[in-house]
């Protein structure tokens, strides 16, 4: 009975509280005096008044961005798309600049060579090592054969190993079962290339006389010899020299002209008389 009493107690003086509250509010307003007791009152509502309007502005702003979730992830899903979409401008852009570049540099060989050249994608790389093979989207039905030569603008890349109707698989210059008729550059001295057994990417250039003389930064290019490759095509630089065991020979290591880790188009050989 004690704690309903208390209870409508405080309703009673909260309410006394709220009217008087409004009293003052309503009629003061229209008056330019209040009295004491009115400012009195109102220095002591000052506070709720203050937490109150705190209060209801939080809840206004929690509302209102509540209201704003829906169209702020409706913007951010229309970024992320343009984005996207921008990204794949830009990535194709690059590969339209990067096939630019090499037609231009097979342009350019091909001024300057008198043979055929089809220009190959490559589609296909050695599944063990990224140094031995590649494949190629030429095949029988374009004319591609065993033997033939594929360059790429900056050098000797390898020969064609074996064909299918649609493609072709070519085994690197850098792997170690090619086997490439070379020359220095300057003198004329043959020598064989072959890849490195260590797939290193690197290439061995080794003589085919006792009177073969390399010394590092020399340039090594095609005999013509074989009946593969034409004279003067670009191999490698000899970067080091490693003697045989008695003196007798040596082995030269050769960085290609070719990066053979990035590979994306060369083009198959053939001469004019084929």
């Amino acid at each position: 009975m004690s704690q309903w009493f208390n209870r409508t107690k405080l309703i009673v003086i909260l309410l006394v509280v709220i009217i008087i509250a409004g009293s003052i509010h309503f009629t003061s307003s229209s008056r330019s005096q209040v009295t004491v007791f009115e400012q009195a009152v109102r220095d002591v509502l000052a506070p709720i008044q203050k937490l109150f309007m705190r209060i209801s502005r939080s809840v206004n702003s929690l509302l209102t961005s509540i209201g704003q979730i829906g169209s702020l992830q409706e913007e951010n899903a229309a970024l992320k798309a343009q984005v996207l979409e921008l990204e794949q401008q830009l990535y194709q852009m690059a590969e339209y600049k990067r096939e630019n570049e090499w037609l231009r540099e097979a342009l350019e060989f091909k001024k300057q060579e008198a043979y055929q050249m089809q220009i190959c994608e490559v589609i296909g790389r050695s599944p063990t090592n990224l140094f031995s093979s590649i494949t190629i989207n030429r095949g029988r039905n374009h004319e591609v054969t065993q033997g033939m030569p594929v360059m790429s603008g900056n050098g000797v890349v390898g020969t064609v190993q074996s064909v299918t109707a649609t493609t072709a698989a070519v085994i690197l210059a850098t792997d170690p079962r090619s086997a490439i008729g070379g020359m220095v550059q300057d003198t004329g001295d043959l020598v064989l290339i072959e890849g490195d057994p260590d797939y290193s990417g690197m290439l061995l250039a080794k003589p085919l006389s006792k009177d073969v003389e390399l010394e590092q930064g020399d340039i090594l290019v095609t005999s013509g010899l074989s009946q593969y490759f034409p004279k003067g095509m670009p191999i490698g630089e000899v970067v080091e020299i490693i003697p045989s065991r008695y003196q007798l020979s040596f082995t030269a290591y050769v960085r290609p002209f070719v990066d053979f880790s990035r590979l994306e188009y060369v083009f198959v050989l053939s001469s004019d008389a084929e």
